[in-house]
């Protein structure tokens, strides 16, 4: 197909989404006894599932959406009703759609409040900058602050690092839980205690570009506990082994 097809004509504005890919958000659920839940996944129209398990058929309403009908067992696994399965997690993947655009203004969407698949963002006044060589021990910090135990902290850093070492600096931010929410709504019935949702967004900064991103550079000196706040994590309740917890992490590499 040509450009010619398209009826473009010189002078018009030809504006290129790369799709994005929501990497390996993980659903964790720690219940203190044995109990059947059902846990639903619903996507904004923004994205599409890419990758699911244990499988179940995505249904379409307004959105895609899934459904999974487990039972949790006291050591932290689960068993998917369904299959069979015992899992540790469930695991999803979406990407996005190139054909949709973010509902919100884009001016809106500067905003570390709004999440949009298709056109994420970050910027020198929210987010963090560090060099490659230190993302690791950052990141470490940064999830044990955020609730995330040491198991998935080393999956979260090994699954990311092979991207993240591609590059010389990252620039990065979490997600508030609220924003992400309205992005993959998570409906988890009987209702847990406590939902925990860990997303990052990241980017790859070149050496020349360090300039424009100075606050950001700054900010990484800061105490990592800030990202509670920011996501809205009451890390007290979500390591209440007492209580019906929910955890879930993922992230997207944002490119441009």
């Amino acid at each position: 197909m040509s450009i010619k097809s398209y009826d473009i004509e010189d002078g018009d504005l030809i504006n290129f989404r790369m799709e994005q890919v929501g990497g390996k958000p993980v659903i964790y659920l720690y219940s203190p006894s044995d109990v059947d839940i059902s846990v639903k996944l619903s996507l904004s129209p923004e994205w599409s599932f890419s990758a699911i398990y244990p499988f179940v058929t995505p249904k379409q309403e307004d959105g895609l959406h899934v459904e999974w009908n487990v039972r949790t067992h006291q050591d932290g696994n689960l068993t998917e009703k369904n299959s069979g399965l015992d899992v540790s997690y469930l695991f999803w993947e979406a990407k996005t759609n190139s054909d949709t655009f973010p509902h919100s203004p884009a001016s809106e969407l500067q905003s570390v409040d709004v999440f949009s698949p298709t056109c994420s963002t970050l910027c020198d006044a929210d987010s963090i900058v560090v060099s490659v060589d230190k993302v690791t021990a950052y990141l470490n910090k940064s999830l044990k602050a955020l609730g995330l135990h040491t198991e998935a902290r080393t999956s979260f850093i090994t699954y990311w690092l092979p991207s993240i070492l591609k590059h010389e600096y990252i620039a990065l931010r979490f997600v508030p839980q609220p924003a992400y929410e309205r992005a993959a709504s998570l409906s988890i019935s009987p209702q847990p205690d406590v939902v925990t949702r860990v997303f990052m967004l990241f980017r790859g900064i070149c050496k020349e570009h360090l300039v424009d991103w100075s606050n950001a550079q700054m900010r990484v000196e800061k105490d990592v506990g800030w990202w509670a706040d920011v996501v809205g994590v009451d890390l007290s309740s979500a390591s209440d082994m007492a209580l019906f917890r929910v955890l879930e992490w993922g992230g997207m590499e944002v490119l441009i």
